[in-house]
């Protein structure tokens, strides 16, 4: 096993359809087998608030406020944090998060509410990742993926012109430690680039 001299937190971001959840799990395996001690997390996670974001995700976002659902992701974080990221950081792990609060950000503020806001909060309760990698795209090639993959699309987050809003969120984004990828090439070559990234940053660190 390659030890690490710390912890590494890495974020997979991107509005949906760019291919986040196949590529972290295809990073995770591949560091894996690169002999560093990895661990694939998610967000919403599976626990009770996780699962109720989850709900409202299937049954409808009308049922609460942008607001309540804020608070839902905040203490779903929270829990992920203490359960999950803060100790695998402590065992020196190379952490590979599927969405983190850089989504809430980007989802919550293209329904309205205060970008900076949404920020203070989420940092003020979740680790700050050693880096992001955001997998953008065009908004209407991202939806035929998403067609294709679940066969319709019924979802608010995922109408186009939310995810417009969303991906514009995204890409203000300005922190030394967030990177932008393009999404809209040959997987290959996407997992490529993010790979090298991190292995940049890994080498830093052992």
């Amino acid at each position: 096993m390659t030890a690490l001299k710390k912890g590494l937190l890495i974020a997979i971001e991107g509005i949906d359809g760019t291919g986040k959840s196949t590529q972290s799990l295809r990073l995770k395996t591949y560091f894996s087998n690169q002999g560093i001690a990895s661990q694939y997390l998610r967000e919403p996670t599976g626990g009770k608030y996780g699962l109720e974001i989850r709900r409202l995700a299937r049954e409808g976002r009308r049922q609460v406020t942008p607001e309540q659902e804020l608070e839902l992701f905040i203490k779903d974080r929270i829990e992920d944090c203490d359960n999950n990221i803060r100790p695998a950081l402590e065992r020196k792990k190379l952490v590979l998060i599927d969405r983190y609060y850089f989504s809430t950000i980007a989802y919550q503020g293209a329904l309205g509410l205060d970008i900076e806001e949404i920020r203070k909060r989420n940092e003020a309760i979740a680790l700050i990742p050693d880096l992001v990698l955001i997998l953008d795209m065009p908004v209407e090639k991202a939806l035929q993926r998403i067609i294709h993959e679940r066969g319709d699309v019924h979802d608010d987050f995922e109408r186009a012109d939310f995810l417009k809003k969303v991906q514009a969120i995204f890409q203000s984004m300005d922190r030394p430690y967030i990177h932008y990828l393009s999404a809209d090439r040959d997987p290959d070559a996407v997992f490529e680039e993010m790979r090298d990234k991190i292995e940049a940053l890994i080498k830093n660190h052992v």
